[in-house]
């Protein structure tokens, strides 16, 4: 059963705030700005915010991307040279933005942004201390209830596995297609052809005026640009670095965070009594029932590779040293350069978190209303699916 049966009916049954670590300056080299958007993506407001202010993406901060189907507030940067209105307001109708006085959040795809103050560094990833949500979940019947209810003891006593959740994975198209294996193989042209199937139809690929035109509506300017590039006899090579270097990283990123789960899925199998819940492309997620050494699980980091951060935890060392191996992923592929980025870095992820202030805040016989706060790096989704499954 998917998760979508029971959550974002509509943006403003998904609600997320972002918190930050700090509070706004009265003078700095960056001017912070509170973005409130609903049904939009993170990188569609950035990317239209740049062409608005004719500045690069890559000049606008910000610490993490937001659920699109879903009303969000969070912070962005912006270089403090930038003129920029203190108040703005922007609706999407129709492929097209339209300047507004305001924003109905409810029922209107759009955005608004509210200067704060200013910082001396630039927001990035990972910047925040984490987001607060109000979620409504719908089509409860009597035995899900009791199923929720019965999750959430456990969630409460042990916490929940700190899965990557589907927002990660938007660049992969099936169960195994990963445009960054591709790119890993060297095949660059099979790694586009997938990336632009995710737009649409693709049966013109090689002819790239049609292939132009069938896509122009749903393409981003670098896209654009990218198509043109192949026109003009671009080689794949070169023409893929016109993606911006987030967009190059996401591919590195999905792949990554894919085998990540992959570690903690099966460390869990491995340890602890289970339960298998469906997640997108057919893979499966794995929650553990029950903890007999939850001190020892809630302080367990585990790497991406293993290559900076020693691994001590045999069980766990195996596990990673196996699945490193089925997919083809050897030593020598570690912190590799490839189109512009370098990818398989190592870094380190907790392997539980714990929902923080959790409250029903309201219930109806079909539905459940919660809040809670999870820290940076944490997914809402993976919370509802254990709960819910």
């Amino acid at each position: 059963m998917d998760l979508e049966k029971f959550i974002k009916r509509r943006p403003a049954d998904f609600i997320v705030e972002e918190v930050l670590p700090f509070k706004p300056q009265e003078k700095g080299k960056y001017k912070l700005y509170e973005l409130k958007k609903s049904n939009l993506s993170t990188l569609q407001v950035v990317r239209f915010i740049a062409s608005l202010l004719k500045i690069k993406p890559s000049e606008i901060g910000f610490a993490g991307l937001k659920d699109k189907i879903a009303v969000t507030t969070q912070y962005i940067t912006l270089p403090e040279s930038v003129n920029f209105l203190e108040n703005i307001s922007y609706l999407y109708h129709g492929g097209r933005w339209i300047k507004a006085d305001k924003i109905n959040f409810e029922n209107q795809t759009g955005f608004s942004m509210k200067f704060t103050g200013f910082t001396q560094t630039p927001l990035s990833l990972g910047d925040n201390l984490g987001n607060r949500f109000i979620i409504k979940i719908d089509n409860i019947d009597k035995d899900r209830r009791k199923v929720f209810y019965s999750n959430l003891e456990v969630v409460k006593k042990f916490g929940c596995a700190n899965y990557f959740g589907e927002q990660r994975f938007g660049s992969v198209k099936g169960r195994n297609d990963f445009i960054f294996l591709y790119l890993l193989k060297g095949n660059i042209e099979k790694a586009m052809k997938i990336y632009f199937s995710i737009k649409g139809n693709i049966k013109n690929w090689g002819k790239w005026e049609a292939l132009y035109r069938d896509l122009k509506g749903k393409l981003e300017q670098y896209e654009r640009d990218l198509i043109l590039g192949l026109k003009r006899g671009l080689p794949p090579e070169k023409a893929v670095r016109i993606l911006p270097k987030n967009i190059r990283l996401m591919f590195n990123f999905a792949f990554q965070s894919y085998m990540w789960n992959e570690y903690l899925r099966k460390y869990i199998e491995a340890k602890y009594p289970f339960k298998r819940v469906s997640f997108i492309h057919n893979w499966k997620l794995s929650f553990y029932t029950e903890v007999y050494d939850i001190e020892y699980l809630k302080n367990l980091q585990i790497p991406y590779t293993g290559k900076e951060f020693l691994i001590e935890d045999k069980t766990l060392k195996e596990i990673i040293k196996r699945t490193l191996e089925e997919h083809s992923i050897t030593e020598d592929l570690f912190d590799k350069e490839l189109i512009g980025i370098k990818v398989l870095t190592d870094g380190l992820r907790n392997a539980v978190f714990f929902p923080e202030e959790f409250k029903i805040v309201q219930k109806t016989k079909n539905t459940i209303t919660v809040k809670f706060f999870l820290p940076a790096g944490s997914y809402a989704t993976i919370l509802l699916r254990n709960l819910l499954f």
